[in-house]
Parts: structure tokens; sequence; C-alpha cells
């Protein structure tokens, strides 16, 4: 059914109105992606997160688990939704999850292997574990077990900030302790 002149009128005029409040809505309810503000960690391919680092200078941090480990579902619990771990997370690493008994292929350094392959390859047997690569795919250290999630926040600082090549990471706890007591 039409709507009367008078009533096209009276949209009309109510148009932009409800077009403001249509670009607020959309502009409130659109999650944005910068470093700072991450709701949650995103997740990639092994393929695609070496990718991205090798274009943005970035580490990969693969998470090695398995669906049956109790520490792995406590990572997840407790670790992973800390906000400063989502953050630097996001700033220095592009996240890879992989399952040590999954027949899932990936592509690791342009070899396709199965995940459970790439556990053999880097003899994986304890989860979780948790391996850095740089932006060229290269192991630069790796650490196994459940870490709680303020150490777990400075290793990866440590690492993705390029201060495991200057000093252990006990002298980095002390200097960073030390630093934060001056402010």
């Amino acid at each position: 059914m039409p709507f009367s002149p008078n009533e096209q009128l009276i949209l009309m005029n109510q148009l932009p109105i409800i077009l403001i409040f249509a670009v607020i809505f959309l502009a409130a309810s659109t999650p944005t992606s910068n470093t700072a503000g991450e709701k949650e960690i995103t997740w990639y391919s092994m393929e695609e997160a070496q990718q991205l680092a090798r274009e943005h200078g970035k580490k990969v941090l693969v998470y090695a688990l398995a669906e049956w480990c109790g520490y792995c579902k406590k990572m997840e619990k407790e670790v992973y939704p800390e906000q400063d771990v989502i953050n630097t997370l996001a700033k220095y690493y592009y996240p890879v999850r992989l399952d040590i008994e999954s027949d899932r292929e990936i592509t690791f350094n342009n070899e396709v292997m199965t995940e459970s392959q790439f556990a053999l390859k880097f003899r994986i047997s304890g989860t979780p574990t948790f391996y850095f690569l740089d932006d060229q795919g290269e192991m630069l250290g790796a650490q196994p077990g459940f870490i709680p999630a303020d150490t777990f926040n400075n290793l990866l600082i440590y690492v993705g900030s390029g201060a495991f090549m200057e000093v252990k990471f006990d002298e980095f706890m002390k200097r960073k302790h030390t630093d934060s007591g001056s402010k």
C-alpha cells in the first residue's frame, strides 16, 4: 500500500535523522582492528601467518596443543582472554594454533605437511608448547608448559621486542621491574 503524499513528506523529512542513527549504530557495532583494542586473539593458518610475518616484520607464535590437554584448556581459559596478552600478541606476532595429533594439512616454509608431522619435525611431545619463529620461518626458541598470564605476556614481549638477543629473560625481568618501580 503506497504512502500518501503527506506521509511521504514526513518520511522524507525524517530520512536524514534515520540515516544518522543507522550510521552511528553501525560505527558503534563494527569491531576495530588495532593492536591496542583487540577483543580476542586472531588465529591464523601457518601459511597466512608466515606470509604476513614476512610482509610486516613480525614473528609467528606457534601454540602447539592437543584436544585432551588440560593445561591447554587452562591457557585458553585463564591466559588467552587477558587483554595484555591479546594486545601483545597483536603487536608482535601472528599466532597459529597447531594440534599435534591432527592430520590437517599446513604449509610451513613452503613445505606441505600435517600438523602432527610438524610436531614430529620439531619434536613436540608435550603440550602446551610455544614455538617462536622469526619473519623468515626460522626457529627462535620454544617454551613448553602452562605459563601464567603475567609471565606469558612478559615472555611474549621479551621475544617479540627482540630483547632475547641482548639479555637473558631473568635480566629482562629485573630491568622491567626496576623500570616500572622508578616511574
